[in-house]
């Protein structure tokens, strides 16, 4: 198996009370000066006051719903230098500075993949080659699915990381098969007062960064002996706007 790392998502999202999802449409991300005039929409937006989202043709969405305010890129060939959306999270939180921001959480998305010549087995034997030998791993008729759930506690905070198999959607007709790596960092909103509370926000999403590089390091010398390499993703058929990662 060839053992590459391919970062596909990186998400951030804040928790916040008592936050009305209709805020956030794409007027109020154009002339709010949150996210550049020529950015075209992937489709029309969704508004309302239980959920809104609005999805642009760069692989860019941002989604409030329940408490949560999402932004999410698919990164795909792009270099790390050119993601955007820790600096659209600041100008959105910089709009709206008397919202009460409780924690955010940093979402990190990558899988690696089989060269041609492998078979979708050898993905199901990676997974189980992470556990050691048992007895149920030989019951059935084909080799049992695997789904780790791991957290870590590290001095930059905690790291949940899950592990599973997957599918990349090239065409709607085309699927290859995936170890799918999904990581979370998440923090708590410091301060006793509005402007503490708001420098410890914007402190959290300039450690995006870092949890990546973690993250990366994490998966490079403990679940790929043959290390991590960032490289371009595959050539897809679907809008960059899409996610183009499923799960069994």
């Amino acid at each position: 198996m060839q053992k590459s790392l391919i970062l596909q998502n990186l998400g951030i999202a804040i928790a916040v009370k008592n936050y009305n999802c209709s805020i956030l449409t794409y007027d109020f991300l154009k002339y709010g000066d949150i996210v550049p005039l020529d950015w075209e929409l992937a489709r029309e937006p969704i508004v309302s006051n239980q959920g809104s989202q609005v999805i642009f043709r760069n692989g860019v969405s941002i989604t409030a719903q329940q408490g949560i305010l999402s932004f999410l890129e698919v990164i795909g060939s792009k270099d790390i230098s050119e993601i955007q959306i820790p600096a659209i999270a600041h100008r959105y939180i910089q709009a709206l500075p008397n919202s009460d921001y409780q924690a955010l959480g940093i979402d990190l998305r990558g899988y690696i993949t089989e060269t041609q010549a492998d078979t979708e087995g050898d993905i199901q034997k990676y997974l189980q080659s992470l556990l050691a030998p048992a007895p149920w791993q030989e019951v059935g008729n084909a080799p049992v699915q695997v789904s780790l759930q791991l957290g870590f506690t590290l001095e930059a905070g905690q790291l949940n990381l899950s592990i599973n198999e997957g599918k990349l959607y090239i065409t709607e007709e085309e699927t290859v098969p995936i170890v799918l790596f999904s990581g979370n960092f998440s923090y708590s909103v410091t301060g006793n007062h509005k402007e503490e509370q708001l420098q410890s926000l914007h402190q959290l999403i300039d450690n995006w960064q870092p949890a990546l590089e973690t993250y990366k390091d994490i998966i490079d010398t403990k679940f790929l002996q043959s290390g991590v390499i960032v490289q371009d993703a595959p050539e897809l058929g679907k809008d960059a706007s899409e996610l183009l990662i499923s799960q069994p």
